[in-house]
């Protein structure tokens, strides 16, 4: 494998940042691109923001959505595989009904991942908030996936259900939907509407394919504007069900040797791209960990393109006076193509704020080992190696603070594996053994 570069590197990132002072030599200071990132002035999180970070599993793999690859993203299937393959975390995107209840469902519409378009025709391109929860569960929220990853396609994945946020705690706890004889959801009958119909919630059952793993969740809020006060709707919920660990948690029963991350004081993380609703999430939320998404736009509440030292830090300040105990940038390679927002130098300024990193989203083997840094390192990987030592000749000061924390991948079987972890079989086999 070619080594980095990394004076080239920073220098490419570093030149937007040294175009004003191109034109006035002499007012030019003397900016060394190896160090000034060093030493651009941050803030850093309180000793009481820390204790909060160090609530976080280290190392831990955060199941994107359950999974994009394997099942049907943001389904029951994807959720109990991910909980079964051994995910610290279910990563889940927040939205809510018409009728205020809190659901996991990406994107900004239902046309990708329902048969909205035959359900509800002239409505594809409708908000979700325009739904009640008993429409929602009209659509089928997993056939799409078998057009869309026929070699990942079963017929058990159809007639999956967007979940709600209920239903995804309710899975981490070791839980399924319950079903009748024909494998259809058991309405909840005590859970009326005002006018006496049924308000579409289902019964549970434990779970008798559960495994014991307790992850927990990651949930990211979207757009204010599009539901406002739901970060409050979300931390009285959170208190409801025993999930809110600063108002009264309860214990979720776990298994010795098996994933506890549900039982922890780490059990939720809040995640958003918004600066809006960071700043809400901490009035509503203090004391529960937060990670400041980042993403490259044109737009306040992101890094702006040039990605310079004085973006960035600007960024980090923001985390770090609402509280944001984790910085959650992406990374670059395919499938995603996404800028990348993990380089050696920026992971240094998230560490220097006192911040850890989660990055998004991994899919591949070398984008784990690009990331750990183990190219710097002879392509060993620490969780190989703990006392592993630098492999090459840098003018740079290679050291673990240069690289993640922890990530979101759409494979959590093969995070697991790079991390030496224990797997129960292969994700194929996981999937069968629930019953898909």
């Amino acid at each position: 494998m070619k080594k980095i570069n990394v004076r080239n590197l920073l220098a490419g990132a570093l030149i937007l940042s040294s175009i004003g002072f191109a034109g006035c030599e002499d007012d030019t200071p003397d900016y060394n691109p190896l160090n000034l990132y060093k030493t651009y002035p941050l803030n850093e999180l309180s000793a009481e923001a820390k204790i909060v970070r160090d609530y976080v599993k280290p190392d831990a793999v955060i199941a994107h959505r359950g999974s994009t690859f394997w099942a049907p993203e943001e389904t029951e299937a994807a959720f109990r595989w991910a909980r079964n393959m051994g995910a610290d975390y279910l990563e889940i995107d927040l939205q809510r009904t018409s009728d205020g209840v809190l659901l996991a469902l990406h994107d900004g519409n239902l046309r990708r991942t329902s048969n909205i378009e035959s359900i509800f025709p002239g409505k594809e391109d409708y908000p979700v908030s325009v739904f009640t929860l008993t429409q929602l569960r009209k659509l089928d929220a997993g056939a799409w996936f078998n057009v869309a990853v026929p070699e990942n396609a079963r017929n058990s994945f159809i007639g999956q259900k967007i979940c709600t946020l209920e239903e995804v705690l309710k899975i981490s706890e070791g839980y399924r939907i319950k079903r009748d004889v024909s494998g259809e959801p058991v309405k909840d009958m005590t859970r009326l509407t005002d006018g006496g119909e049924w308000a579409g919630f289902y019964e549970f059952e434990i779970d008798p394919q559960d495994n014991g793993n307790r992850p927990g969740v990651y949930a990211e809020t979207k757009e204010p504007y599009l539901f406002p006060k739901m970060e409050a709707d979300l931390a009285t919920f959170l208190s409801e069900e025993g999930w809110n660990v600063t108002d009264s948690p309860k214990t979720i029963p776990t298994t010795a040797g098996k994933v506890d991350v549900a039982n922890t004081m780490g059990r939720f993380i809040l995640q958003s791209f918004s600066r809006q609703s960071i700043v809400s999430l901490e009035k509503e939320l203090p004391g529960v960990p937060k990670c400041m998404l980042l993403w490259e736009d044109e737009s306040a509440s992101y890094v702006r393109p040039s990605n310079s030292i004085e973006s960035l830090a600007e960024f980090i300040n923001f985390s770090v006076e609402y509280n944001c105990h984790i910085a959650g940038p992406s990374i670059e390679g395919k499938p995603n193509k996404y800028p990348d927002l993990t380089e050696p130098w920026m992971c240094e300024m998230y560490h220097r704020a006192g911040m850890i990193v989660h990055a998004y989203s991994f899919d591949t083997e070398d984008q784990l080992r690009k990331y750990n840094g183990d190219y710097f390192y002879g392509g060993v990987s620490r969780f190989e190696d703990a006392n592993r030592s630098v492999q090459g000749n840098f003018e740079y000061d290679v050291n673990p603070n240069m690289f993640i924390d922890g990530g979101f991948t759409n494979l959590t079987d093969l995070s697991m594996k790079y991390q030496g972890r224990e797997l129960v079989g292969t994700a194929q086999e996981v999937l069968n053994s629930l019953g898909y």
